[in-house]
């Protein structure tokens, strides 16, 4: 293969990839961003530990979050299978002009909403955490003030990235999001002793803005030009808001089961709403990695297979979808139950963050990784449901979930403190998730294949083994083989994990697992490469 041919390769593949490629950048991209954002995590809790400056950086985040989340999150819901409705039915440029109108008018709304919620922040505050007060109070409402700009970018970053998706595009946005979260790290190393705690806002806002300037101008490159245009009786505008109305409900509905947790949260120790939230970092792990990246490789096929009158190509596609999700969740679940200790030691605990955060911390990892599972169901499951255009259905069903999450924080809050705050989350999950296969197994007859079940439970049957294979290895090596420093812990971990991972993945081959089969195939393909080159 000559030299151009080379650039002309690696230029496709940094501009327009197909689904497996898609899937395989985007994992990898993911997994360098959460290995960057655990550090900026780790960073975090080093130098401010589980205290009240944490404490009121997560509310205060929750404000831009709740309303910029709302637009962004139910716009690029909708917008991937309208765009790619347009594009089809009107042309290119007609579809860019939809885009376009699109982000011209929901910039000046968020602009509007961005000045309107300097004038009620105070009494977001006072809703979000009623137990707060005094300094804490102070600290979350002027971290607030920082980051509320950041509404502005991010309500309109769910289209920008949609566009990427619909053009197959899948690694510019996840580049960005990687150079956005170094930006955070750095603010935070260099200049957390000149600004203290407040670095933490200002890092957020940082974040935010560097990932936008760098995905405005390289949206040329994929062939898409966007231009100022407000138009608001566009007919396009006006189909999005009849899908997005539902969505934005079903957003909502996600969004205030984040609040609600902080409300109830805020009325335990100092520390406790940090612990959670430190917690849900490591948990969401899995799922960025694997679920995320594989949601978002394959939602544009979803969106473009739900206009054919046969369904068997979205039956086939959701089926494979889930496989591979809980092929790697289930056995993660189990692996974050039975090793929450030695993970959030090896991750945080340092400077800062003292033995009591490590406790509550990994306390609450276990009730949260007990749902892990049903929380990366209803991920894939949702885009299915939006695929076809159907919004109303997950958003009955996210109502019925959130009232059970409040009925259950109120139940578990006494007894389990922090740890019935994530065991409620978790609950919340396994009920959305049985109300929603329900729902897609009423629409679409025999969307679930038998061979899915009979997968799942291979998966979980290899996920209890390794996990309890895990903590035997891991117990034998630290301190009996390795020393008790961090150093120590981390070989231990690693050689733990190591261990369960091989072991599952030669069960699947085994069992006759696909994916542990395409594993094993790319691990052979790639030495071959290797020692092809060395010859």
């Amino acid at each position: 293969m000559d030299k151009s041919n080379i650039i002309q390769r690696v230029k496709r593949i940094f501009i327009r990839q197909n689904v497996t490629e898609a899937a395989i950048l985007i994992t990898l991209l993911a997994a360098i961003s959460r290995v960057i954002g655990f550090f900026r995590e780790m960073m975090i809790a080093a130098f401010f530990g589980a205290k009240k400056f944490t404490d009121s950086f997560v509310v205060a985040q929750a404000i831009p979050g709740i309303l910029a989340g709302l637009v962004a999150g139910a716009l690029s819901s909708v917008f991937v299978p309208l765009y790619a409705e347009w594009r089809e039915k009107k042309g290119k440029e007609e579809a860019e002009r939809f885009a376009s109108i699109l982000v011209s008018d929901l910039f000046i709304l968020l602009l509007g909403v961005t000045v309107f919620s300097y004038v009620i922040s105070p009494l977001i505050i006072e809703i979000l955490a009623p137990g707060f007060s005094g300094e804490t109070r102070k600290l979350a409402l002027d971290f607030t003030y920082i980051m509320l700009p950041g509404i502005i970018f991010w309500g309109t970053y769910g289209i920008i990235t949609g566009l990427y998706n619909s053009h197959k595009s899948f690694v510019i946005p996840n580049l960005a999001g990687v150079l956005g979260s170094i930006v955070f790290i750095l603010a935070i190393f260099f200049l957390h002793n000149t600004f203290g705690a407040y670095i933490l806002p200002w890092g957020y806002l940082a974040n935010v803005v560097i990932q936008y300037l760098l995905l405005l101008p390289a949206l040329r490159r994929i062939g898409v030009k966007i231009t100022w245009e407000i138009n608001f009786r566009y007919e396009g505008l006006k189909k999005a808001l009849v899908l997005i109305t539902p969505i934005f409900l079903g957003q909502s509905i996600g969004l205030l089961n984040m609040a609600v947790d902080r409300i109830f949260g805020s009325f335990l120790p100092e520390g406790s709403i940090s612990a959670l939230n430190y917690a849900s970092r490591v948990y969401q792990l899995p799922i960025n990695l694997f679920v995320n990246a594989l949601a978002t490789a394959i939602y544009t096929d979803l969106a473009f297979q739900a206009q054919s009158e046969n369904l068997d190509q979205f039956k086939l596609s959701l089926n494979k979808s889930l496989r591979a999700a809980l092929f790697f969740l289930i056995p993660a679940s189990f692996g974050l139950i039975f090793l929450a200790k030695p993970i959030v030691r090896l991750a945080f605990e340092r400077g800062a963050f003292d033995a009591l955060a490590t406790k509550r911390t990994s306390e609450s990892l276990i009730f949260y990784s007990l749902g892990l599972v049903f929380m990366s169901i209803n991920m894939i499951i949702t885009r299915g449901f939006f695929a076809l255009h159907d919004t109303k259905t997950p958003v009955k069903n996210s109502i019925i979930a959130l009232l059970f999450n409040i009925v259950l924080n109120t139940i578990f809050i006494k007894p389990l403190a922090h740890m019935g705050l994530a065991l409620a989350t978790s609950l919340a999950s396994l009920i959305s998730s049985v109300l929603l296969i329900r729902s897609l197994r009423s629409k679409i007859s025999g969307v679930f294949s038998k061979d899915l079940l009979v997968n799942v439970f291979k998966f979980t049957l290899g996920g209890l083994f390794i996990g309890i294979v895990a903590l035997l290895s891991f117990n034998f090596l630290y301190g009996h083989i390795f020393s008790h420093g961090q150093l120590g812990l981390a070989i231990s971990l690693l050689v733990s994990v190591g261990i369960a991972v091989v072991i599952y993945l030669l069960l699947g081959l085994r069992w006759g697992i696909e994916e542990s089969k395409r594993i094993f195939n790319i691990i052979k393909k790639n030495l071959e490469l290797i020692v092809h080159l060395v010859k």
